[in-house]
């Protein structure tokens, strides 16, 4: 686990940074600012208004600059408020937005080595976005949307710039976060971006694991859920299939924490972890296809008996929409150390079609040792699994529980 030095100064601009009250946009330059992105849409139907609107906004997004200003420039990415840190004095009941400690950290490491950092806000990109102050409500006004419109098309937008900025992204991703939360931009956008291109090996956790959330949990279930990799892609949060910012993904990287608790045994626990985390990497597409393998080969050691559950077809679909390579046939069918396995169906890990000639299947420690070393952070830890009859069930697949953990951030977290 990730446990960086910031220093009190550091802290201490966040906190003026916090408490600076930014002069409030004025109505008459709201107007002007609207009337350039309502220009040749203001006379359209409510309906088909908003729907130009959004696409104007995702397309300024879409252009603006977003590449690293060096080659070694490392990236920032925030959401919510400061968790508890070791390193960190925060004093009773304060509450310090992640986006102010992500500034402040950036600028104190580029003012020893300049474009060692940057972080999403400061980028010429997201300062050109936030001139258009979408996320104030003279703004909203002016465009003729109410709260609940305004929001949506900041965060639209918004979210666009934030996954260019993922994209773009090549060296350390710092999250200033504890824990991914499906409400959040960090989740649905900036981690699928990275994940999706190949670079989950560089989201580095700024804070510690919630660990308090793991107390009936096994010893060695804990550390699994306190690495980096496994908290790039989990989430523990209750949903809503019916909240607006719902996805398949949402529902993909759900881990109930309940269920988790009530299996048997930290090796029946940590299956059920990395089927989670086998759910997401099927979301993410063709390039962790070899992750998804690696994944299913452990659960097949840990949980003989166990049968594995992907996302639906529509569901990858739906993801491939995102990366803009939507299939116009069937998904591709990926090998599996059981034979086929079939996106959206369930894999017996004990049959399956016959085995490949060329594949020796590794011993019980060997394949665990393996599949360990997939998990950095994680100690590999060789066991002889044995599973009870009767006792060892699979967490039923999650009944969308109530909505996810609110905040009152108005910025890019929420």
């Amino acid at each position: 686990m990730i446990q960086a030095h910031i220093p009190d100064r550091v802290l201490d601009n966040a906190r003026d940074r916090q408490r600076t009250v930014e002069p409030g946009l004025t109505e008459a330059e709201a107007k002007r600012i609207a009337r350039g992105l309502r220009a040749g849409i203001d006379h359209l139907q409510d309906t088909e208004y908003r729907k130009q609107l959004h696409q104007r906004l995702r397309e300024i997004a879409a252009a603006q600059d977003m590449d690293l200003p060096s080659p070694d420039t490392r990236s920032t990415f925030w959401s919510y408020q400061l968790e508890d840190h070791p390193q960190i004095n925060r004093e009773p009941g304060e509450e310090l937005y992640s986006m102010h400690m992500a500034a402040a950290y950036t600028e104190a490491q580029n003012s020893i080595v300049p474009d060692t950092l940057r972080y999403l806000e400061g980028t010429p990109g997201g300062e050109a976005l936030g001139r258009l102050h979408l996320w104030d409500t003279e703004m909203q006004d002016a465009l003729g949307l109410d709260e609940k419109a305004g929001l949506a098309l900041a965060y639209d937008a918004w979210g666009t710039l934030s996954e260019k900025y993922a994209a773009k992204t090549e060296n350390e991703a710092l999250f200033f976060m504890a824990e991914l939360n499906p409400g959040t931009v960090a989740y649905q956008t900036e981690s699928r971006q990275l994940r999706q291109d190949g670079k989950l090996d560089i989201i580095n956790f700024m804070y510690p694991a919630p660990t308090r959330k793991y107390t009936d949990l096994a010893p060695e279930t804990q550390e699994l859920l306190a690495s980096q990799a496994v908290r790039a892609q989990v989430h523990t949060f209750s949903y809503d299939e019916n909240d607006a910012k719902y996805t398949p993904l949402t529902k993909a990287g759900h881990l109930d924490l309940k269920q988790l608790a009530a299996l048997p045994t930290p090796e029946a626990q940590r299956a059920a972890v990395l089927e989670v985390c086998a759910r997401v990497a099927t979301m993410d597409g063709p390039a962790r296809a070899a992750d998804v393998e690696k994944l299913i080969e452990e659960i097949k050691v840990l949980r003989p008996d166990h049968e594995v559950t992907l996302p639906s077809v529509e569901d990858q679909q739906w993801a491939a929409g995102l990366r803009g390579s939507e299939p116009t046939g069937p998904p591709p069918v990926a090998v599996s150390t059981h034979g086929q396995y079939l996106p959206g169906v369930k894999v017996n890990a004990r049959t399956g079609p016959a085995p490949l000639d060329s594949l020796t299947l590794p011993t019980t420690e060997a394949a665990a040792v393996q599949a360990h070393n997939f998990l950095p952070g994680v100690t590999a830890q060789a066991k002889s699994v044995v599973v009870p009859k009767g006792t060892d069930t699979p967490a039923a697949p999650p009944m969308a529980p109530p909505g996810p953990e609110q905040s009152n951030d108005t910025g890019m977290g929420v």
